[in-house]
């Protein structure tokens, strides 16, 4: 596929998708998980958070190393290798197996979440270049509604292996289709054919840029309150409206589809003028108040589904405001990766200790807590974000069509 074109960037998109996947595929078999392997809730929370380990101690390096090595190779080698992980987990006869399983895959989210808008980054500018990782950022809503889907057919049946296979067939679906990624030249991303490779002491520069550490701590945040509420509300719509967990899991996989169209709406506001920060406090005023009545025990069961369909979009629009800003707040275009590579390592430290922290606060049943837990996510969020600066705010992002981008700094 030609570099840049829509083709590619979808293309790119799936890859992301099924990665993402991976964190939710566990939540409509919690149940059998418990069973089969005698764990508890807090034991299952731990393999579903596991599979961020990785990108907690290597994600930024790795970013480092795809902008050397190429996102196409780093895409195809990982795609194959989660076949393998998904048939390890598969065949999982304790917990410790399926957690040496998940903290494998768990490879995925740096040779193939980083890798991606890195891709992205390298071949797309301007508008496109903004509507593209809009875009992009809503692959994990579509993929943790995908990670549901694939599970809640084998969820309360002795069948609840075979989620790991129809995943690991995916995978090697996408393996196959590797050849139609574009291949970019590792000096494509520079703005100068003159300038010299990187060496390898300066993939960890981007450490030093305050930018993407802002950027990353603020998506960090609203990732894990998004995380926690998907990990969680299943279970806690089934114990306080009286729904299976299957219910639950397929009504909050519906709700993902809302999610993606939000991301995209969020990019073109940003392609239209307005104002990052503009946007995002718009989208925190109105993910807040969702939240606080998602958890709400005494609304009616229709009310709290309409709350859910609220604060999904909310949450995705929210992550695409972050994304469509990573461009903008990396100083060198050649460390696309490295960038992508923080953002990813510090979301994966969330990702990490989320889930058996909301799954410990479940049995105890008091609404409260996980209301405490979205206000600080969302407040602390915002106030991380990069156009959230002292001094003459920032301008618009502006962009110039496809040939070129003018950013405000």
């Amino acid at each position: 596929m030609k570099p840049g074109s829509w083709g590619s960037i979808w293309l790119v998109y799936i890859y992301s998708i099924l990665c993402a996947a991976s964190i939710s595929k566990l939540v409509p078999i919690e149940g059998e998980l418990e069973h089969a392997f005698k764990t508890t809730p807090a034991g299952v929370g731990v393999a579903i958070s596991i599979i961020s380990v990785s990108s907690i101690f290597a994600a930024t390096i790795g970013g480092g190393i795809i902008d050397r090595i190429g996102a196409r190779r780093a895409i195809i080698g990982t795609s194959i290798f989660l076949v393998f992980c998904n048939l390890l987990a598969f065949f999982s006869s304790s917990m410790f197996m399926l957690d040496v399983a998940r903290l494998l895959e768990g490879v995925e989210f740096i040779g193939i979440v980083v890798a991606a808008p890195a891709l992205i980054m390298a071949t797309t500018t301007g508008k496109r270049q903004v509507q593209a990782m809009a875009l992009w950022s809503t692959y994990t809503p579509a993929g943790v509604g995908l990670g549901l889907l694939l599970a809640v057919p084998f969820a309360g049946t002795s069948a609840w292996r075979w989620t790991f296979i129809v995943h690991g067939a995916l995978f090697a679906l996408a393996a196959a289709f590797g050849w139609l990624l574009p291949a970019v030249a590792r000096e494509a991303a520079q703005p100068s054919a003159q300038r010299k490779r990187p060496s390898w002491t300066d993939f960890v520069e981007i450490y030093r840029e305050w930018g993407p550490w802002k950027l990353s701590i603020s998506n960090a945040l609203l990732v894990s309150v998004a995380l926690g509420t998907s990990t969680v509300i299943p279970s806690y719509f089934a114990r306080f409206h009286h729904v299976s967990v299957a219910t639950s899991s397929s009504i909050l996989a519906a709700g993902y589809l809302p999610m993606i169209f939000a991301g995209i709406g969020a990019g073109y506001l940003l392609t239209r003028g307005v104002r990052p920060v503009s946007v995002y406090l718009g989208i925190a005023a109105v993910g807040i108040a969702a939240g606080l009545l998602l958890y709400a025990p005494w609304l009616p069961f229709s009310a709290a589904i309409v709350a859910l369909l609220v604060w999904l979009p909310c949450t995705g629009a929210a992550v695409a405001v972050l994304m469509a800003l990573l461009p903008k707040v990396t100083r060198d275009p050649a460390r696309g990766g490295a960038a992508m590579g923080l953002v990813g390592q510090v979301m994966a430290i969330g990702n990490f200790v989320t889930p058996p922290i909301y799954l410990a606060l479940l049995p105890k049943g008091n609404w409260l807590d996980f209301v405490a837990l979205v206000l600080a996510g969302w407040l602390l969020s915002l106030a991380f974000l990069p156009a959230w600066q002292r001094g003459p705010a920032p301008g618009p992002l502006a962009v110039e069509g496809d040939a070129g981008v003018s950013a405000s700094h």
